[in-house]
């Protein structure tokens, strides 16, 4: 995947961060075939881990509309009590 082509945008609500991402869906069908929780989280650690970001992201989930020619995937992020993150893709 093109990580060059992900628009990512942070919401901060005290100590609750919230991510989005944003693929066009030509992008994300060059490597997958389905649209799948389990991959969404895949892609928000590999996201994190090329930005050198150390949160922990949880409930991470994909969100496409047929038809549409964008796909959004929306995770939690978790820095509070953070040792530094080790990442491991499943």
């Amino acid at each position: 995947m093109n990580f060059e082509n992900i628009i990512e945008r942070r919401i901060v609500d005290g100590d609750e961060h919230r991510l989005v991402l944003e693929i066009s869906v030509d992008d994300y069908k060059k490597d997958y075939d389905r649209y799948d929780d389990d991959i969404a989280g895949n892609i928000v650690l590999e996201h994190l881990q090329k930005r050198g970001d150390d949160g922990r992201p949880s409930d991470a989930k994909i969100h496409h509309d047929e038809g549409d020619s964008i796909l959004r995937i929306t995770a939690n992020v978790h820095y509070l009590g953070n040792d530094h993150t080790g990442y491991m893709f499943r």
